[in-house]
């Protein structure tokens, strides 16, 4: 991907199958010559000669004889995304037609463009800094607004300008540093090893300090997970395929029918989340069935929400919280399941007593029917919401490249501050504190996207889809 940057490379950038619009993006030297060849309109004059950031509607040639209808954008160098020439042919979201639309780019001289070489091709070009890049790319795997205001939080560039005033500060110290080696010869010591060590001991605590504190980028990117717990028979599977849309667990009067602990996607008013469903707790000799539940217990433990789920038509088990209690931790909401089996007013009375009993969200709920199961993924999500905050309301996120560059910066400063307190005179040690120094020096441009490795980048854009 980094080996070659001014061909033309062309992709479908629209979702895939079918739609109301298709989009196949071309980008780099070739890009409008391959446009003329195979889209006209009324227009007059050649499009090589058009203004760019415009839209030309007209005909899209698949074949010499084969046309559909369809829109060229038009961009030109440098005022693009990639910073090259770039044109998008719009047009119907079918699958073969975007296919041919694709093979006769490539027969026109393209080539296919990898996982996010269109967006290299912006960082390399310096439309990008690889904070937006990778903001781009969290953009793209967002399915939540979690995620998406996590994205968005990435191009704030708020670890990058810190980064920055620490390694102006550094290079300060770096400079006084050879400066002593420089002028060994001369009676000088620009700095001394106390100076030196209080300077870099207040630099790497507020380092450590932004370690500590700022958030995780990719704790946004984990969907969260919910798991419906409680008696065999209170219609735990029952709710899970309701909730989600899937008919993903067996549904039986039968207790026991669920062993393993499923999972299936929940989409929720705001955000989307995995919601899983583990054997009964019920009492029981089976050894099987004791396995499956010890899956279940470990599985509370792991995630972010417990939902408990009773069937309001019974007398509820004196012990029936005691999920709750082994995990006081854990944000939890209560469904009172099975509400078609009472009358109305039955089951407001039970319902309220369930709330003075217990210190969570209280919804009455119906598999069979769908009642309040509308109400069940609001509160959820208020669940969800409060534990695991939003990305708007943290003054600083970290990705995994920025934590790793930022300890590596910490620990070469550490080396240095361990140097200086073994020597009376800087010059004994100068050139390996200059090294250390140096050292973090590197680490805090990587944090500002300044020093990128090809593995690094590599790593970066993989994660992206091809066509972004």
């Amino acid at each position: 991907m980094f080996d070659v940057l001014d061909d033309t490379i062309a992709a479908v950038s629209s979702p895939p199958g079918y739609g109301l619009r298709g989009i196949v993006r071309v980008s780099g030297p070739q890009a409008i010559a391959i446009a003329a060849v195979m889209f006209s309109d009324d227009e007059a004059g050649p499009l090589a000669e058009r203004r760019g950031s415009c839209r030309y509607p007209g005909q899209i040639h698949l074949e010499p004889h084969a046309t559909v209808p369809g829109e060229l954008y038009l961009f030109r160098a440098p005022r693009s995304y990639t910073r090259q020439d770039v044109v998008e042919f719009h047009t119907l979201s079918s699958p073969p037609v975007l296919a041919m639309l694709l093979e006769r780019i490539y027969e026109q001289g393209a080539r296919g463009a990898e996982p996010g070489e269109f967006t290299a091709r912006a960082f390399f070009n310096g439309a990008l800094s690889l904070d937006e890049a990778e903001s781009v790319g969290a953009l793209i795997r967002a399915r939540s607004d979690a995620q998406l205001r996590s994205a968005h939080a990435l191009r704030n560039h708020a670890p990058a300008r810190t980064a920055q005033v620490w390694s102006e500060q550094l290079a300060e110290v770096v400079a006084l540093v050879e400066a002593d080696i420089d002028f060994a010869e001369e009676p000088i010591e620009f700095i001394t090893p106390g100076e030196l060590i209080a300077r870099l001991k207040t630099l790497r605590a507020e380092l450590d300090a932004l370690l500590c504190s700022a958030d995780s980028v990719e704790r946004f990117e984990v969907l969260p997970t919910v798991l419906l717990v409680g008696p065999a028979n209170a219609g735990k599977s029952s709710l899970m395929n309701a909730l989600s849309g899937v008919e993903r667990a067996i549904c039986s009067a039968v207790e026991g029918t669920t062993r393993d602990v499923l999972t299936a996607p929940l989409a929720l008013p705001a955000m989307d989340c995995l919601l899983a469903d583990g054997a009964g707790l019920n009492r029981t000799d089976d050894e099987l069935l004791l396995l499956a539940q010890s899956m279940t217990r470990e599985t509370a433990a792991r995630v972010d929400l417990l939902c408990l789920v009773l069937d309001i038509s019974r007398e509820v088990p004196g012990d029936v919280f005691e999920i709750l209690r082994h995990h006081p931790e854990k944000r939890a909401v209560i469904a009172a399941n099975k509400t078609d089996l009472l009358g109305a007013d039955v089951v407001g009375a039970r319902i309220k007593r369930m709330v003075a009993t217990a210190s969570f969200p209280v919804i009455g709920t119906s598999a069979i029917s769908g009642t309040g199961t509308t109400e069940l993924r609001r509160a959820i999500q208020a669940q969800l919401g409060e534990d695991r905050g939003g990305a708007e309301d943290r003054s600083i996120l970290l990705g995994t490249r920025q934590r790793n560059a930022l300890r590596a910066a910490s620990d070469a400063l550490d080396r240095a501050i361990t140097h200086s307190r073994a020597i009376d005179s800087t010059i004994e040690r100068a050139d390996l504190i200059a090294f250390d120094l140096r050292e973090a020096l590197e680490a805090l441009a990587a944090v500002c996207g300044q020093v990128s490795t090809e593995d690094l980048l590599t790593q970066v854009f993989s994660r992206f889809c091809i066509g972004k």
